[in-house]
């Protein structure tokens, strides 16, 4: 057991070192977050190496798959002490970037960025048909905000709100906030706006949301021991979610994502970082790395998924890329 993790370490150490020497040699930036909107079209932020105060940050994008990388206008974002950077992208055009307290949006491909306005802690973001979403903590509640994808300014959206600073998750239809041991809520988006439904998970876990057509998912994860936790899969079934699959134990969750391919789970503990990948009765670990977790884990298409591993100021900012669904993994240079 112990022979095949240092090996693995091992292997680890020497992708690093091959690549460390270029590892930020098109762009100059060190990856914090990343967001895909296809298998060609992708965005990285994160700090500046080039900034002479270090603490510049810069958002660069890709338009051949990550063989390129060219500079895009970046808001005034701050380098977080406690929270990290994030950006997401629902479109060539349409999307977000933060720092955990200031939140600006683009509807022109980051040519130009407006501010939020809002104050307050940022917390999930994501998108729907309309608009750009995001779970804001205001000192008091969590709630969900939207504001239309071309212009508006954002509004609080009625009844999606919890009491206390929660954990928030969004997908295409869906809105999770939950308070842990406390309270757990869901709704969901129709035609006539959002209504509330029972939660996937309990008030005990953690819940990861991702859509497939009409369909819902949610990853619920609970009882955490030593660097490991239960995780479950469910789909909802006339309106009830239901067990359909379980993840591998290993590591804290960090990351779902859900494709016609296959399901990821990113997770982290003791020292070591996986992606779990499903579903059905067998799961399989595809890749396992030492140190820092992943994060950003999505898909752009049903068989492209990328991931950041750590971030600045951690041992490795590094972003991978997998081509089939997440049966293999491979290095990006930014």
């Amino acid at each position: 057991m112990w022979g095949k993790r240092i090996a693995v370490l091992a292997v680890s150490l020497l992708l690093t070192a091959t690549t460390a020497s270029v590892a930020h040699a098109s762009s100059g930036v060190v990856p914090a977050s990343t967001s895909w909107v296809s298998a060609d079209r992708g965005w990285v932020l994160g700090v500046d190496t080039l900034c002479p105060t270090a603490k510049c940050t810069q958002l660069v994008r890709t338009l051949d798959g990550g063989a390129s990388w060219t500079r895009v206008t970046t808001p005034p974002l701050s380098v977080p002490e406690t929270d990290r950077l994030r950006v997401v992208f629902a479109n060539d055009a349409a999307g977000m970037v933060t720092d955990g307290e200031q939140l600006f949006v683009t509807g022109n491909g980051g040519t130009r960025w407006e501010p939020s306005g809002i104050k307050g802690i940022v917390g999930a973001l994501g998108f729907d048909s309309s608009g750009f979403l995001a779970v804001i903590y205001d000192g008091t509640s969590s709630r969900l905000f939207h504001r239309e994808l071309w212009f508006g300014s954002w509004q609080p959206v009625p009844g999606v709100e919890v009491k206390g600073q929660a954990f928030g998750a969004i997908a295409d239809g869906q809105v999770s906030l939950a308070t842990f041991g406390q309270e757990n809520r869901y709704w969901t988006r129709s035609p006539a706006g959002w209504q509330e439904e029972v939660a996937p998970c309990d008030v005990f876990s953690a819940t990861r949301l991702g859509t497939l057509g009409t369909d819902r998912y949610a990853l619920c994860s609970f009882d955490p021991g030593f660097g490991n936790m239960t995780k479950e899969l469910r789909k909802a079934v006339d309106g009830v979610f239901k067990t359909v699959s379980v993840p591998p134990r290993e590591g804290i969750t960090t990351g779902f994502a859900i494709s016609p391919e296959a399901a990821l789970v990113a997770a982290t503990g003791r020292d070591w970082s996986f992606v779990h990948r499903g579903p059905g009765d067998k799961w399989t670990t595809p890749l396992t790395l030492g140190g820092p977790a992943f994060e950003d884990l999505a898909f752009s298409d049903a068989r492209h998924a990328t991931l950041v591993r750590g971030g600045p100021g951690q041992e490795f900012a590094e972003v991978y890329r997998s081509d089939d669904a997440g049966s293999t993994w491979k290095l990006l240079t930014i």
